[in-house]
């Protein structure tokens, strides 16, 4: 079975989960391709998909937009599972919180999604421009400053389970 597992990043840190669910799935005979795409001219030839965002102001970002609705017709019936990466994943109720408010369930809802989750990523506050910096601010819940955030909360173990989980949903029956 062939798997693209797509991404599209603001910094880096949904690209390197991407890489590591794609090590994951190759541990379980699939062949695996990892791309951003806004690299991907088609998707042909693909029996499955593992998609994954950043969120950025509330939103995946646009690349994830414009992938979807460019090729619609060739993902419609085909297995996906979909991730997030969102920081807020980290305050109570955040999990939750992400996948109602900032996955468009309206465009998934016309897809074949059969796993969703949300990761928290990596935050590095030097690499974020002021503009980005106060919108982490306002949406930020105000427990602690965000400037107390410089690190790597990724989940690896979360990670590896879920892309677990996702290569038993994709094996044939």
């Amino acid at each position: 079975m062939k798997i693209l597992v797509g991404y599209a990043t603001e910094y880096g840190s949904t690209a390197e989960i991407a890489e590591f669910i794609g090590h994951e799935l190759e541990h379980r005979d699939f062949q695996i391709d990892v791309r951003n795409v806004k690299d991907i001219q088609s998707v042909k030839g693909y029996d499955a998909f593992v998609l994954g965002s950043a969120i950025h102001a509330g939103m995946w970002l646009s690349e994830m937009s414009q992938f979807l609705d460019r090729f619609q017709k060739d993902l419609k019936g085909v297995p996906i599972a979909f991730f997030i990466t969102c920081i807020r994943v980290l305050e109570g109720g955040g999990y939750d919180h992400c996948l109602r408010e900032y996955v468009n369930h309206r465009v998934l809802d016309l897809l074949n999604v059969k796993a969703l989750t949300a990761f928290a990523g990596r935050l590095e506050l030097d690499a974020v421009d002021w503009e980005d910096r106060w919108t982490l601010a306002a949406r930020y819940d105000g427990k602690e400053p965000p400037g107390m955030y410089n690190s790597d909360f990724r989940d690896w173990d979360k990670i590896q389970t879920w892309a677990r989980k996702v290569a038993d949903t994709l094996l044939p029956a």
